[in-house]
């Protein structure tokens, strides 16, 4: 099976830099691990059944990873980034 490429969105990118040093290499790692499988994560329900949702926990706080896979072009394009608490609010707001 052929590896995924990952893109991040814009929003994506803000919040990584918003992220402390620590936690961003730590969401880094864990976002390129989602090249390797992307299916293996949690598929969203309602608004966002399109949507994969890949869940971290750092230093006791939950974290989540939202992405899209695109298979005909072998990519996965991750839409948000952030902790548990508003993310699903942030992503409606953002899409």
């Amino acid at each position: 099976m052929k590896k995924y490429d990952i893109q991040l969105s814009k929003g994506a990118v803000r919040d990584l830099k918003k992220m402390e040093p620590a936690l961003r290499d730590f969401m880094y790692n864990r976002i390129s691990e989602i090249g390797e499988d992307p299916y293996k994560n949690e598929n969203l329900s309602g608004y966002f059944k399109e949507l994969q949702s890949q869940h971290s926990k750092f230093r006791g706080v939950e974290y989540r990873a939202v992405y899209y896979v695109n298979e005909e072009g072998k990519l996965v394009v991750i839409a948000i980034v952030g902790t548990r608490e508003n993310i699903y609010k942030e992503l409606a707001r953002r899409l």
